[in-house]
């Protein structure tokens, strides 16, 4: 009996989030910007979610940040990532505020640090999609 080989999940852009990957295929982490509260949000949502304002814009963000927090993935439960194992996976606060999750690439476990400065690398996954990960900066 053959098994059949693990396919790495691919994100499936929305109207509320196609612009956030429209950006990572240009090498661009965008993030919205309430016009009314000034407020930064990620992830992307049809209201500020500062002060619920529909007057939110993309702006290509700055890709710096620092490391929140860490662990070191050793045997994922995600479908198709068993050949990545391991690797890091990291909460970032953006320069711009938000925090995002992760991966960081290009850095020993034994490396990373609380409030590491990190900036952000894209990987092509699919000729649609391109994932923002990061790297120490």
């Amino acid at each position: 009996m053959s098994s059949k080989p693990m396919v790495k999940p691919v994100p499936k852009p929305t109207p509320e989030t196609r612009p956030f990957w429209d950006g990572c295929a240009v090498g661009e982490l965008r993030l919205q910007h309430c016009n009314s509260c000034q407020h930064v949000q990620y992830p992307p949502r049809k209201l500020c979610s500062g002060c619920f304002s529909q007057e939110v814009e993309w702006r290509v963000a700055s890709g710096r940040g620092k490391v929140l927090s860490w662990s070191m993935v050793t045997a994922p439960s995600a479908p198709g990532f068993h050949e990545e194992v391991p690797f890091l996976s990291v909460m970032i606060r953006l320069d711009e505020g938000p925090v995002m999750l992760s991966v960081l690439r290009n850095c020993a476990g034994d490396a990373v640090d609380f409030d590491m400065p990190v900036k952000v690398i894209f990987e092509q996954r699919t000729e649609e999609i391109t994932i923002p990960y990061f790297e120490p900066a």
